[in-house]
């Protein structure tokens, strides 16, 4: 759902104490969702930016992503919330009472639009363990420019999803801190498909894990995608919150 790019990082975090006090309001149990607890947040004004190591068959490079909630526009339905990277992409989203729905994903700014073709949901309104949903995604590191190519080539190849809460009360350790009573959702997708450049057809396939913190949102994600090419090694991202911002 997102392009790592070079930004700079927010200018405030939220006071460790502040965190505190607003799991120990939030949270109640140790698996089992209430309908207050929030983990995907679209707050205006919420900022998060991220650490990312991306690893490729050409080695592993450290990006640094920043994404923020817009404010509405005048005009815009209540129900819909955009959130904003530093290089102008946009995110739309609409919130039901099924749960969180993109819409739309919008290219840098002044580079046009590139919308999806139907909406997919991001998360279900009311979480359970072992409760799952669908949603798209495409790989995004499978790619190399080592030989026999002279410049790079990369995967780019569409496939759905199958997301499943593993947790409802994960920790994790971030550069933002430790998170506890964290939604743990692992997801898993494969497909079959012609490759080009003389590699032919292979089988593909991405794993993932996310946590989420209430009201912080997501804290970390480990993503692996694997190839059947013989001529293309898997690779894999980690992101983890570096620092977020309330309004």
């Amino acid at each position: 759902m997102f392009t790592p790019t070079a930004c700079r990082p927010p200018r405030s975090r939220a006071p460790a104490a502040l965190l505190g006090v607003l799991l120990a309001i939030m949270l109640c149990g140790c698996e089992r969702a209430r309908p207050e607890q929030n983990y995907f947040p679209l707050t205006a004004g919420l900022q998060w930016q991220y650490r990312i190591t991306r690893t490729t068959m050409d080695g592993a490079r450290e990006l640094r992503y920043s994404i923020a909630v817009g404010q509405p526009a005048i005009d815009e339905p209540a129900d819909v919330r955009t959130r904003v990277t530093l290089d102008g992409r946009r995110y739309v989203y609409r919130v039901n009472e099924a749960g969180i729905y993109r819409v739309a994903m919008q290219g840098r700014a002044g580079q046009g639009q590139a919308d999806d073709d139907a909406q997919q949901m991001v998360m279900p309104a009311h979480l359970k363990i072992a409760q799952q949903w669908q949603g798209r995604t495409a790989t995004s590191v499978l790619e190399s420019s080592a030989a026999p190519w002279e410049s790079l080539f990369r995967v780019h190849v569409p496939l759905e999803m199958r997301y499943r809460v593993e947790s409802l009360s994960a920790s994790v350790d971030t550069p933002a801190g430790h998170f506890t009573r964290c939604l743990l959702v692992a997801g898993r997708g494969s497909t079959e498909s012609e490759l080009g450049n003389g590699i032919g057809r292979a089988k593909l396939e991405i794993t993932s894990r996310e946590w989420y913190a209430p009201d912080v949102g997501l804290v970390r994600m480990e993503r692996n995608e694997q190839t059947s090419a013989k001529a293309l090694s898997g690779g894999s991202l980690v992101m983890e919150l570096d620092r977020w911002s309330q309004p």
